[in-house]
């Protein structure tokens, strides 16, 4: 396989798969932004946490600890959902308060609001790797084409 064609290979998948991340990214990032934009923020209680397991990238399980909130809605029911976001050892204890974004329209749409960072740094880590391979497929890719080395 000469230059050209490694460097044509080479590029075409590290575009592709940066361009889907960077799409990717940029979906979650706009989400989150709609969500935040009409989430209404409450207090609510930590009453319990509910054990599960995850597997890393090697194969091993572990334990993890996701916390169940209880908070009352806007319209006065009161809400029990389990965060999406676990972590081990425990992030929270039993009673503790928390703030609790959520949807008025759909209030078991809700999440734990760690910080700022917690929510925009998914979204812009994986638009930023996303958008580094592009750049790097796209420089595979323009040396895949002796001619246009031609022109300097």
């Amino acid at each position: 396989m000469d230059d050209s064609k490694f460097f044509l290979a080479f590029g075409s998948i590290f575009a592709g798969v940066g361009s889907i991340c960077a799409v990717i990214g940029i979906i979650i990032g706009i989400n989150t932004h709609s969500f935040v934009g009409t989430a209404v923020s409450t207090q609510g209680t930590v009453i319990d946490l509910e054990l599960g397991s995850s597997t890393d990238s090697e194969g091993r399980s572990f334990s993890v600890y996701y916390p169940v909130v209880k908070f009352t809605a806007s319209n006065g029911e009161p809400t029990i959902f389990e965060s999406n976001t676990g972590s081990y050892p425990p992030a929270f204890t039993k009673g503790q308060q928390v703030e609790v974004l959520y949807n008025p329209q759909k209030p078991n749409s809700a999440m734990i609001n760690f910080s700022r960072f917690d929510l925009w740094f998914p979204p812009a880590m994986i638009t930023g790797m996303g958008s580094v391979f592009v750049l790097i497929g796209g420089v595979a890719l323009v040396k895949s084409f002796p001619q246009l080395m031609r022109f300097k």
